[in-house]
């Protein structure tokens, strides 16, 4: 054969290849490129690495971000209540816990013979830093009041009863550690007037590593709660100051200790194929009504050592009914159909839709049918298949983030931006910037546009940028 011919067809084949990757990194979709600003904090800016979370309660939006405190921010501070005063002791307990968390990372980091880094490190957990987190509160005029900030370095989080009668400020400092069956308690602030003013409340007991709190009425509030010996169901009748507590393995897998002998005989006779097999359990739990919460469990074989992925062995559901003055009563049904992992920091209202995902589909709860419904998958890239990193839920349209892998990808893939107006039938892509990401607040009340922060002369802006 021709060398030379040889050496061109070898060319050509070579460039169509680096041609394909080339365009399959191309992004698709426009920018979005229109905005307008729809809102202003009257206050200090936030941080560009502040994590921001925007919740609606009835009439009130609230937004809570961080800010390092800097000689210009003390006078935008001073117009809003300091909450640290209300709390006993913070700054000092603050300080202990971060530098018990130092602690414990640095002695992980000795162990491993990194001596330098282990000192570094405890040399900077002591050094106090004043990171501030802020609560902004408005209602639907696009100005955004400074209500409140405390003191903090992992942020806030905000639970709130049905219609926002009563909000819940969980800080990031522990007041007490679980007694006996009640979960560990973290310094909590009350509002019943939807974010004006906050107080100190000493017997509410909220925070991690509850999960997935939720309130199903003014009163009753439901969590899960990950225990040494497994996950339990937490209720409370009271507002959440005193907890009841059910070991969910007990009620969803009666038949856990058999099946796990029976399994661990297995396991060891295949452990010189797929090393050593272990067994995990998954849970998830969502509101019903204003008595009522389902969640589902599954059982799971877990190869680490193997290029198998894990396998779901069986999925139940498990329905509970909660009446003050008894045990909740529990319905379980086995061998249901297998089901998308809940979010783990996902905010689930009892009367608000929920959807989930996994891989490249779009789950909507059917409360009703206690069911997962498929609505959609997530479309190509470039001819590749993709699957879901994050997702928005509006009235009006949904929006998803997606990744794909590509030729030249070395462990990097392909991020594009789609949105849908009839609930997943047809997926358009569009493109956002660094600054439009890096701010992005999500949907707003329509479901029409995107919200996302940005600074506009010292100031934090909302910016609306429609989807079409």
């Amino acid at each position: 054969m021709n060398i030379r011919l040889l050496a061109s067809g070898l060319a050509i084949a070579v460039a169509g290849v680096l041609g394909y990757a080339v365009y399959q990194i191309i992004p698709m979709g426009a920018p979005l490129a229109r905005s307008e600003v729809i809102g202003e904090l009257n206050g200090p800016a936030l941080a560009s690495y502040s994590r921001v979370s925007m919740q609606r309660f009835g009439e009130r939006q609230l937004l809570t971000g961080q800010l390092l405190v800097t000689p210009r921010d003390v006078e935008g501070l001073s117009r809003a209540p300091v909450l640290d005063t209300q709390v006993p002791a913070l700054m000092e307990r603050s300080q202990k816990q971060r530098e018990r968390l130092t602690r414990t990372g640095a002695a992980a980091v000795l162990a491993h013979d990194h001596d330098d880094l282990a000192m570094r490190m405890l040399q900077t957990g002591s050094a106090a830093t004043d990171t501030r987190n802020l609560i902004y509160g408005g209602r639907g005029t696009g100005a955004f009041e400074l209500l409140g900030s405390i003191s903090g370095d992992t942020g806030l989080t905000l639970i709130g009863t049905p219609q926002g009668k009563a909000l819940y400020l969980v800080t990031g400092t522990v007041r007490s550690t679980g007694d006996g069956d009640q979960p560990d308690a973290w310094d909590t602030l009350r509002s019943d007037d939807l974010g004006a003013t906050w107080t100190y409340d000493p017997e509410v007991t909220l925070g991690a590593p509850q999960q997935h709190t939720v309130f199903l009425a003014q009163d009753l509030a439901v969590a899960l709660e990950p225990r040494e010996a497994g996950m339990r169901l937490l209720h409370s009748c009271d507002g959440a100051r005193r907890w009841s507590a059910a070991l969910l393995k007990e009620q969803v897998w009666p038949d856990a200790a058999a099946f796990e002998r029976g399994f661990a005989e297995t396991a060891g006779k295949e452990r010189g194929l797929y090393g050593e097999e272990q067994l995990a359990y998954g849970w998830s739990l969502y509101p019903l009504d204003e008595k009522r919460a389902v969640g589902w469990s599954w059982r799971t074989r877990v190869r680490p050592d193997a290029q198998e992925k894990d396998r779901v062995i069986e999925t139940r559901r498990f329905e509970v009914e909660f009446q003050e003055g008894a045990s909740p009563a529990f319905r379980i049904t086995p061998a249901v159909p297998p089901v998308p992992a809940q979010k783990p920091h996902a905010r689930v209202a009892r009367d608000q839709p929920v959807f989930e995902t996994t891989g490249d589909a779009i789950y909507e709860l059917d409360k009703a049918g206690r069911a997962w419904i498929e609505r959609s998958v997530s479309p190509e890239v470039r001819g590749m298949p993709t699957w879901i990193g994050d997702a928005w839920f509006g009235r009006n349209a949904w929006v998803i983030k997606t990744y794909a892998d590509h030729m030249l990808s070395f462990g990097e893939y392909t991020k594009t931006y789609f949105y849908t107006r009839d609930q997943g039938k047809t997926w358009l892509p569009f493109q956002l910037s660094h600054e439009q990401e890096r701010g992005l607040l999500g949907l707003d009340l329509t479901g029409d546009a995107l919200l996302s922060l940005a600074e506009r002369g010292g100031k934090t802006v909302i910016q609306r940028y429609p989807l079409d």
